[in-house]
């Protein structure tokens, strides 16, 4: 450790590895002390992790996704690897469920409103009785002018509708899914 009998006003780091600073008016030469890395704990932890996860998912996507995820760039979202993190992080949203025109007949139809920030890829709809038997389970169909709705059409008759659950599952690209259920 070097000391200097000086006035100036030097100050700082030099480097990486050497710090000045003036103590008592002597200017004071040493090596730059090693930061501790801080652990995340808890939620931060979580947060670190999903975040790593995220990273991970948009820098092995394949050309094909690429090209998929580059059209959802705009605004803050200025490549596909941003856009392809924000799907990866951002689970679907999916409710309300529409049961107006089910009356528990074959093809009566089910409408599910189900969005993401990037793209709904799937709606899995799950149709239980009241004794908790499953009755049906099939995809939704998307419909062309709202891309928000979902419609799916019952195979099979319900001729008990009281107590009948059903449950929509929405999945994005990033493979997240939602559930929502609606008991009747």
């Amino acid at each position: 450790m070097s000391t200097l009998k000086d006035q100036t006003e030097l100050g700082g780091v030099f480097g990486e590895s050497v710090s000045a600073r003036k103590v008592n008016g002597r200017l004071i030469f040493k090596n730059r002390p090693k930061r501790k890395a801080a652990k995340a704990v808890g939620l931060a932890a979580t947060n670190q992790e999903k975040f790593q996860e995220a990273t991970i998912y948009a820098s092995n996507l394949t050309d094909e996704s690429k090209e998929i995820y580059s059209s959802g760039v705009k605004g803050k979202m200025r490549s596909a690897f941003v856009v392809a993190v924000s799907d990866y992080l951002n689970a679907p949203r999916v409710g309300p469920i529409y049961t107006s025109k089910y009356k528990g007949a074959v093809e009566d139809a089910i409408v599910v409103k189900a969005k993401d920030d990037f793209m709904v890829t799937s709606v899995t709809v799950i149709i239980t009785d009241a004794a908790g038997n499953e009755l049906e389970q099939g995809e939704a169909v998307q419909n062309l002018q709202k891309i928000f709705m979902w419609t799916y059409e019952a195979t099979v008759a319900n001729p008990s509708l009281p107590g009948t659950k059903i449950t929509a599952i929405a999945f994005d690209r990033a493979g997240n899914s939602t559930e929502f259920e609606k008991v009747l």
